[in-house]
């Protein structure tokens, strides 16, 4: 799995920061403090800039680094306005989220040849949304900590998105593994779900159960949790979410690069 480290680590923390600002239309300006923003936008920018240099150290395409470069100029100039200000445009920062997700669909090819592009773009869009949900959620769980009046309906609304994120994956990965095949060093030809059970498809068999069941799971107590006003109990489960999402996030970034699984 490490033989593809860099390429797995560019494709997560670049998707990461370019579509996590997207989600902050769950927690509009208006109904949470200014630090919330801060904290987001500001982290976004380091680990996108962890993943521009990550892509730096894997291509010299010039036209694709530019591209990200604009990106990541318009992200820290955007953080910095609104780094003290009351207000937050979110149309603005959606903006330049789909400006960064141009880019990323520019560098895929690069990282990831001989694979139809546009799928692994799309598929990579959907795993970013569910790493960024899990990890949104949980950072706005932690804010009713430092917020009394903070609406309980926001960090519902963060966990029925990643739900909805999670069943779309499900479903998606439950069609693609029956109808895709994988032939092995003797020229047998196994149906991806066959491969699951296969000493080469074991990881991706854990990747499907934790990245994608185990969290469904997860979120029906969280929402229970929630019922009872109980956020804490809430951050708490989404933690343990937050390490089996990324941690199957990593198997299906190495299934994609390794033998061109679009999951």
């Amino acid at each position: 799995m490490f033989t593809y480290f860099t390429e797995t680590i560019v494709l997560i923390f670049l998707g990461y920061s370019m579509v996590y600002p997207l989600l902050l239309f769950i927690t509009p300006s208006n109904q949470i403090d200014k630090g919330f923003y801060r904290f987001n936008l500001g982290k976004c920018c380091i680990i996108g800039a962890i993943g521009i240099i990550g892509y730096h150290s894997l291509s010299t395409n010039l036209y694709a680094e530019i591209y990200l470069l604009i990106w990541f100029i318009m992200l820290m100039s955007i953080t910095a306005i609104y780094w003290n200000s009351k207000q937050a445009n979110n149309f603005i920062i959606s903006i330049i989220s789909f400006f960064g997700l141009l880019s990323l669909r520019l560098i895929i090819p690069i990282i990831i040849p001989n694979i139809n592009p546009d799928s692994v773009f799309l598929i990579s869009i959907l795993n970013s949304l569910i790493t960024s949900s899990v990890f949104f959620a949980m950072i706005l769980g932690h804010w009713y900590l430092n917020v009394v009046d903070l609406p309980i309906n926001l960090l519902k609304k963060a966990t029925l998105i990643l739900s909805f994120f999670l069943s779309i994956r499900i479903l998606w990965d439950s069609i693609y593994f029956f109808y895709n095949y994988f032939i092995d060093s003797y020229g047998i030809s196994y149906n991806l779900w066959s491969f699951l059970f296969q000493f080469e498809g074991f990881l991706l068999g854990i990747a499907f159960f934790i990245g994608n069941v185990f969290p469904i799971l997860l979120n029906i107590f969280i929402i229970r949790t929630l019922k009872l006003q109980a956020t804490q109990s809430a951050t708490g489960l989404l933690y343990v979410s937050i390490v089996s999402i990324l941690f199957s996030d990593l198997i299906f970034k190495y299934y994609l690069v390794q033998y061109g699984f679009i999951v």
